[in-house]
């Protein structure tokens, strides 16, 4: 019981950050005339290196009151070397931990205590620290990045505890068939290069890494010449700047963490890989290696996904794990809830077409009309109306991406570094060059049959046959159990001193734990209408 109240404290704290957030920007709305409607430019941003290898951007907009911070670190899944992958996001969990300023995770609780949010994200390029806090708590921020970069206070005491929710982390995307197949086709498309990292890291690494590794990590990439700052709000430039350069300035500048040498070989031919689960309907990937956001290819690419499907834009925050064709474009009929992937990369990586089979016995089928409809693209030229549809669609969907601060900070900092900063800020104009020719030619290029490598989910899982020489004598073995003849506990229902109403239930089916909170109405970030409508909620799952 004591761990239950340590969790509702701070759900309890969480939740009333929430509303006074929610508070706040009512308070906004009601005062403020509505302006019009016009996207951050990004290209308003300045952008600095300072001596030591920082990379300082800098954008002002004051049309709300807060202020957004982005940190970003190039190292990410492709940094990892076998026996220890995983390492860059075991230190992002251990980096919302303890630091010389910031004790006993004040690192976080500090920016709900002023009612702002924080997150973060590790993937195969970066890895990411962004908050958003009201523009005068500004400086907080940055004094808790500053210790992040390098100042944390990484404790051995704390490894069990971030193994256990790593580890719970990793089931947890186990269960999900669409997540299972991502890190199944990209493992398969790539046999060299470590893009085929999962970011998560392997079970048997994660159980085995050492506290000497995060430290060890730590030291080696995080610092000045391997981070990007962006900072995007109600602020005054020049002051930030020189607040930036008396928080950082110190930092000692050391080389940044080069690209991956191996360039991955030319694939010549269909690769293939099935994952059998429990339950649900068959699902698929299919992969085709795909240009960096470095590429001349990128901007065509972009147009070639708007037209195959529907753009997703470029802020890969936003896009998660594949954006739903539109209805009536080529792909739309191909299979049900066709979706497209095409995350924006350092170094060449992966364009992704999934969805669901109607049936296990219609794969085949599946296959060849995701073919056909790709072969149209490679074949034939756009029309100049197809064309222009799709263009004004890449032109929306980066509007779209940069709808709040927020979104811009991350943004700036994502494609700086990718070493594309500047791809990035002239984007529209590249998009809006791009002709029918350019169109088939990536199409030809880059999605041919022969460079597809494709994995299915399939319900049930697969028999496994004894060796040969054992068949005659093994014995048959006894039929299992039917699931469900073992009641499970009731659960168990208290209140806490508050008041708060906790329902507990026991469960011997995962060795997870997930914590839901519910709100009667409607609270800023949480789920709206879930689990009924009329209420809200935050869950986390450890």
């Amino acid at each position: 019981m004591p761990l239950i109240n340590t969790y509702f404290a701070r759900v309890t704290r969480v939740a009333c950050a929430l509303r006074r957030c929610l508070a706040a920007m009512l308070a906004v709305a009601a005062l403020v005339e509505p302006a019009a409607a016009q996207p951050i430019d990004l290209r308003n941003a300045s952008v600095e290196r300072l001596d030591n290898g920082l990379t300082v951007i800098l954008l002002e907009d004051r049309r709300f009151p807060v202020a957004s911070v982005q940190v970003l670190y190039r190292v990410g899944a492709r940094d990892e070397v076998t026996g220890r992958t995983g390492l860059a996001h075991f230190l992002e969990h251990m980096a919302f931990r303890d630091s010389q300023n910031f004790a006993g995770t004040d690192v976080v609780s500090r920016i709900y205590a002023v009612g702002g949010e924080w997150h973060g994200y590790t993937w195969i390029d970066q890895t990411t620290y962004f908050s958003t806090v009201p523009a005068d708590e500004l400086d907080l921020v940055l004094r808790i990045e500053a210790d992040r970069m390098g100042r944390l206070e990484l404790a051995a005491d704390d490894m069990e505890a971030e193994r256990g929710a790593v580890l719970a982390e990793m089931h947890m995307y186990e269960n999900i068939p669409g997540s299972m197949l991502i890190d199944a086709v990209n493992f398969t498309a790539f046999q060299a290069h470590p893009y085929r990292n999962n970011t998560i890291g392997w079970e048997s690494d994660i159980e085995k890494l050492e506290y000497a590794d995060v430290v060890d990590f730590y030291e080696q990439h995080y610092h000045p010449a391997n981070a990007v700052i962006a900072v995007v709000g109600a602020f005054e430039p020049p002051a930030v700047r020189r607040r930036i350069e008396e928080l950082f300035g110190d930092f000692e500048r050391r080389g940044p963490t080069p690209l991956p040498r191996t360039e991955e070989a030319p694939q010549n031919g269909l690769r293939r890989i099935t994952v059998h689960g429990d339950a649900g309907p068959p699902q698929f990937r299919i992969a085709y290696r795909a240009p960096s956001a470095s590429s001349p290819d990128f901007a065509p690419f972009l147009v070639l996904q708007a037209v195959l499907g529907q753009s997703p834009g470029v802020n890969f925050l936003q896009n998660d794990w594949g954006t739903p064709v539109e209805p009536g474009a080529p792909l739309a009929d191909a299979a049900l809830d066709v979706t497209t992937w095409y995350p924006p990369s350092a170094q060449d990586y992966v364009f992704i077409v999934g969805g669901t089979a109607p049936a296990a016995d219609a794969t085949a089928a599946v296959e060849a009309a995701v073919e056909t409809r790709i072969a149209a693209a490679r074949d034939l030229l756009v029309s100049e109306a197809t064309l222009a549809d799709a263009i004004a669609e890449v032109d929306d969907a980066l509007a779209f991406d940069v709808e709040t601060t927020e979104d811009a900070a991350h943004q700036l900092a994502y494609f700086d570094g990718l070493g594309a900063l500047d791809v990035l800020l002239g984007l529209p104009a590249r998009v809006a060059a791009v002709a029918p020719g350019d169109v088939r030619r990536v199409a030809r290029r880059y999605l041919q049959p022969g460079q597809r490598s494709i994995a299915w989910y399939l319900p049930g899982a697969e028999q496994v046959l004894p060796a040969e020489a054992d068949v005659a004598e093994a014995a048959p073995a006894p039929p299992p159990a039917p699931p469900g003849l073992e009641p499970v506990a009731p659960p168990a229902v208290t209140r806490l001193t508050g008041g708060l109403p906790v329902i507990v239930q026991p469960s011997g089916l995962s060795s997870s734990v997930q914590l839901r909170v519910v709100f009667d109405g409607s609270v800023s970030g949480a789920s709206a209408g879930d689990p009924v409508a009329g209420h809200s909620s935050l869950t986390w799952s450890v």
